[in-house]
């Protein structure tokens, strides 16, 4: 145990992962406060609030693709340091912001510089081998979990003891720390790719390259493999947005703002907690017993389950029991996904079907934000659980007909044709 900890703090891994840790730490710390804050100092409404989630995902999918070229010219560390101060100047301009309109320029300008999680894929892509991969993908999910273990509810702490805009602020400091870590800490990839897979990468479509568009969408199982990943994202984010709004208006209903910060923080640290638990002492395991189309149907029928469970039993018990299943579930499902992913692609191919399921991914928080709202605001807080629920069960028909030879059996194949 302790010459793999070794290993890995000497590998290009860790830098990843404590880029992405505190990336997201500072992201993190905001959650349970950014929905309570707009809604209390601007009058902001459901619709208003998830829109800025809208914003940020469409400002993201635009600006990716001209990030990952800049990668190209210019390296991955770069793009990671350019995005972490893009991150740091919208932090700032939303923890001083006089009012609404300021919170969605810094959400545009979160988003135009916002491709980190993009190029840190590629860059463990980059450093990890066809059977390491879905263990090299973890580390993302990890580094996720870890930062949802404590800045939720650090946040909600800070928040509840010097005001809502104070974590704003904390968060804009840690995004000045992760550039110091890109500039000192991360190398770039000493396996470069072709350049053209290098784009691929980190540049869902690129121009002039509609045959190999259509040639990938064509490969056994990948368009059904996009459609799952886009719609897995519509249902989180018609979740994720308004999870706080509901927990105020149902959960803790009656009970001030801090209040409600500080316990939908620890119960985020929970899911936290599960989360990274599973990918270390289980994801391992089960790729290699059951294999990625069976993690990928398991996370997100224990996903769903949780969601269901949430909106028929709007009290703390239930929701309790249901937070773990919403980190093991994504810690089972995603990072296999994404591998899925590169093994129905051929080897040459592979960074531009991981771009294709990066847009996938932005177009589902696009819609999903949108639909979040909407639900939240004509309908009933829970429904937005309810509609979750319904998208992840629907999804257990799609992920059943992936072809069998798209799952971890691959990993033993031959990757050499001529062998």
């Amino acid at each position: 145990m302790i010459i793999r900890i070794r290993r890995f703090l000497r590998s290009p891994l860790f830098p990843i992962f404590m880029i992405v840790f505190v990336d997201v730490l500072g992201f993190a710390i905001t959650i349970p406060v950014l929905p309570l804050y707009v809604q209390g100092e601007f009058g902001a409404t459901a619709v208003q609030i998830t829109s800025l989630s809208t914003v940020f995902f469409s400002a993201q999918l635009i600006a990716t693709p001209q990030l990952g070229r800049l990668s190209d010219r210019i390296g991955r560390r770069p793009v990671l340091i350019i995005s972490q101060f893009g991150s740091f100047l919208a932090l700032l301009l939303s923890g001083l912001a006089p009012g609404l309109a300021y919170l969605y320029v810094a959400r545009i300008i979160d988003g135009l510089t916002g491709g980190n999680i993009s190029v840190a894929q590629a860059y463990l892509s980059d450093v990890t081998d066809r059977q390491n991969r879905t263990s090299g993908m973890g580390i993302i999910n990890v580094a996720f979990n870890s930062s949802l273990l404590i800045g939720p509810a650090f946040g909600g702490l800070v928040a509840a003891r010097f005001g809502p805009r104070v974590p704003f602020l904390l968060a804009a400091a840690l995004a000045l720390f992760t550039i110091a870590l890109s500039y000192f800490l991360l190398p770039e990839p000493e396996k470069r790719e072709p350049k053209a897979r290098q784009t691929a990468q980190t540049d869902p479509l690129p121009r002039g390259n509609g045959r190999k568009l259509t040639a990938v969408l064509l490969l056994p199982g990948m368009f059904l493999l996009l459609t799952i990943a886009l719609a897995d994202r519509v249902g989180f984010m018609i979740y994720q947005p308004t999870w706080v709004l509901w927990a105020e208006t149902l959960l803790f209903s009656g009970r001030d703002p801090a209040f409600v910060q500080q316990a939908v923080g620890w119960i985020m640290t929970l899911i936290g907690a599960s989360g990274i638990a599973t990918q270390v002492w289980l994801v391992g395991p089960l790729t290699r017993k059951i294999g990625e189309k069976r993690m990928v149907f398991t996370g997100t029928l224990m996903r769903g389950t949780a969601w269901g469970l949430m909106a028929l039993f709007p009290i703390v018990g239930p929701t309790l029991l249901a937070a773990p299943l919403i980190g093991i579930g994504g810690a089972i499902g995603l990072p296999a996904l994404t591998s899925l992913v590169t093994y129905v692609a051929p080897p040459d191919q592979q960074g531009y079907a991981i771009g294709l399921l990066q847009a996938s991914k932005g177009i589902g928080r696009i819609v999903g934000s949108m639909i979040g709202g909407l639900v939240f605001q004509l309908l009933s807080p829970s429904a937005t659980l309810s509609v979750a629920a319904m998208i992840s069960f629907a999804l257990l028909l799609a992920i059943i007909r992936l072809p069998e030879e798209s799952s971890a059996k691959m990993v033993c194949a031959p990757t050499n044709k001529t062998l």
